[in-house]
């Protein structure tokens, strides 16, 4: 088996989501290497993680992008960047928990919003419905965006704990979402 970056922050996701204080030891025995192996890869534990992370946004932003541009049809494509956020927060998982949500506020005083064109379209696409009065006017922006978090936030929870079939947490996760924003 040859040994790259990539597997290794693989092995690192799936350590560190069965147990967020996997040590670089055992993050190598779930790679089936040795901890020099990874070390020659990453100085340390808080590299590889941040590796991770910038991982993890990378693939978010890729899956949400697509996602957004996958129809035409605004509900849609909402409902498609909920599914992309919830897949890879769940694949994920211990990251998710890492990087908390910035405030909404603080996104749109935020300059680097202008290069996050995840972030604003979803932005644009939750006012989009809400002029169109698809969704709840009396809800804020701040409050949904709020909500699309939360929401993902406790499927993955569910699906964490076993307490829901996997295959219906999709489904639960989207019906909620969409009921608490007036979504038909």
């Amino acid at each position: 088996m040859k040994v790259t970056k990539e597997k290794l922050i693989d092995a690192a996701v799936v350590a560190l989501n069965s147990d967020e204080s996997a040590t670089i030891e055992q993050i190598a025995n779930v790679a089936g290497v040795t901890r020099r192996t990874v070390h020659r890869y990453f100085n340390d534990r808080n590299t590889l993680v941040q590796e991770c992370k910038e991982t993890m946004l990378r693939v978010c932003n890729l899956n949400m992008t697509g996602a957004y541009h996958s129809s035409e049809q605004p509900a849609v494509q909402l409902e498609n960047m909920f599914y992309a956020a919830l897949e890879v927060g769940i694949q994920y998982s211990f990251v998710k928990k890492l990087v908390k949500r910035n405030q909404y506020t603080d996104l749109m005083n935020n300059h680097e919003l202008a290069y996050d064109n995840v972030k604003a379209d979803w932005f644009k696409l939750i006012d989009l419905l809400q002029q169109q009065g698809a969704i709840n006017r009396t809800l804020s922006i701040p409050w949904i965006y709020n909500l699309f978090g939360g929401m993902v936030d406790i499927a993955i929870e569910a699906q964490q704990a076993g307490d829901v079939a996997r295959n219906d947490i999709r489904k639960f996760a989207w019906t909620s979402f969409k009921g608490s924003i007036g979504l038909q």
